[in-house]
């Protein structure tokens, strides 16, 4: 019993020496080396990895508390490893004197039996030729390794794997296009955690899935900015250049385009993935003004930006986002200081867009009405300066600025002057008017005061 007594102490310090899990010392081989003439009467090394060892009956049927000393020993744990190997296939090969088991096991020059241990890379490649200049590169790794995914690597493990040649190189990410050999040593969740596409990308489905032994960390997605998208136009002019589904969603969600399409999205937005439903985090992004708002006065000069390219606008501002500075009721203080002295000159000479906010029939002849210059029912000279004689002289305003008059008139109006059944019957057209030259030009003009064809003699 004192073999046993031994054995157990000595696992024990271990145990306290290291912290580790239960572990016991080396099989001692030297000291049976005269009673195995061969390898094979206790390792077998067909079936599974756990076969390899012999059992505890096995070193029963000589350790039997009787005659010998009673021992307990159990077989190690099974090294988790990335080689494909086969003793099988080796078991063969030694039959015909080519290899041994002590070849790949025990140290060159050293007895059969006197140290045996784990055979290591170098002992295999003295044998097996590796055909690539680098190992970790150019050669085929599933000739002699496993995918990772079929490993039962721990995570210190995982982290310590070898990086190859070139993965390191500042544009690795843009051409890192997948092929068979990356499954050695990466799990499809390793590319899932970048891809927000993952799903539909072939070279990803294609590798295996880590199997529930495999402990793998959590990856943080790691993205390079395209070429493309290091202009200085690219933001501005994306949506008309190569932006699909396809080729965005690789690194974006719908997410990530929401930062800056609030309102009505293009469609090519709504076709990406959502966050939600994939795994990748994708690319955040954060808006930016355009070259054209770093202007001191766009403040208040963005309308014609607004007026020719709305939908530009929309991409990234809210109707409620305009409504705070256009909204009168909500702002006051959106004109400058003694705005209403000074607006009707610029009111007239279209320098601001009124309707964006007011409605002119009724906010303005509300204001003017309160102020003493609208009229009251009458086509009077009040709103125009109170001057007596305007009347006399508004066609030229009318002919430079109509739209401002009609804020306030309506066709009836006009024509209580200008039609051939009105009190004055005054012609609207100045002198030298060319009628069929105009009709030419637009028929649908002339209908707005004519009630028939004015050239044919029967004109309203």
């Amino acid at each position: 019993m004192i073999a046993r007594l031994t054995l157990s102490a000595f696992v024990l310090l271990a145990v306290i020496a290291t912290g580790a899990a239960a572990q016991q010392p080396p099989f001692p081989h030297d000291m049976h080396a005269g009673l195995f003439p061969v390898c094979t009467l206790c390792h077998t090394m067909d079936g599974p990895t756990d076969d390899w060892y012999p059992s505890p009956t096995t070193c029963a049927g000589c350790h039997d508390g009787a005659v010998v000393d009673r021992v307990e020993w159990v077989a190690p744990e099974p090294q988790a490893t990335l080689l494909d190997f086969s003793h099988t296939q080796h078991d063969r090969v030694a039959a015909n004197d080519a290899i041994s088991c002590e070849g790949c096991h025990v140290d060159a020059g050293r007895d059969r039996m006197t140290i045996v241990d784990r055979a290591v890379v170098e002992q295999c490649l003295s044998c097996h030729g590796h055909q690539s200049p680098q190992h970790l590169s150019g050669a085929q790794c599933s000739t002699c390794h496993i995918p990772l995914a079929e490993s039962r690597f721990d995570l210190g493990r995982v982290l310590a794997l070898p990086l190859p040649p070139g993965h390191g190189a500042p544009d690795f990410l843009a051409n890192h296009e997948g092929n068979a050999e990356c499954g050695v040593c990466h799990t499809r969740e390793r590319c899932t955690a970048c891809h927000v596409n993952a799903a539909t990308l072939a070279d990803v489905q294609a590798l295996p899935v880590a199997g529930a032994g495999l402990e793998l960390p959590r990856w943080t997605a790691s993205y390079f900015t395209p070429p493309s998208h290091q202009t200085g136009e690219w933001l501005w002019q994306h949506g008309a250049e190569a932006a699909t589904p396809a080729s965005c969603s690789s690194c974006h969600t719908r997410d990530t385009c929401a930062s800056c399409h609030i309102d009505s999205p293009p469609v090519e937005v709504a076709a990406l993935p959502a966050a939600s439903h994939v795994q990748a985090q994708g690319v955040s992004v954060r808006r930016a003004a355009p070259e054209s708002h770093a202007s001191p006065v766009f403040g208040t000069s963005h309308a014609w930006l607004a007026e020719t390219s709305p939908r530009s606008c929309s991409a990234c501002h809210g109707r409620t986002e305009c409504a705070a500075c256009h909204d009168a009721a909500a702002n006051a203080g959106f004109h400058p200081p003694q705005f209403l002295e000074s607006h009707p000159t610029e009111a007239f000479a279209r320098r601001l867009e009124c309707a964006n906010c007011h409605d002119a029939e009724v906010f303005c002849q509300a204001c003017h009405r309160t102020a003493g210059r609208a009229p009251t029912g009458v086509t009077g000279a009040v709103y125009h300066d109170a001057e007596s004689a305007w009347l006399l002289r508004h066609g030229q305003a009318a002919r430079q600025g109509l739209e401002s008059c009609a804020s306030c008139h309506r066709p009836p109006d006009c024509l209580r002057c200008h039609s051939q059944l009105g009190a004055f019957r005054v012609s609207p057209h100045g002198p030298m008017f060319d009628a069929e030259q105009a009709s030419r030009r637009n028929a649908f003009v002339c209908r707005t005061c004519h009630i028939r064809d004015p050239l044919g003699g029967t004109g309203g």
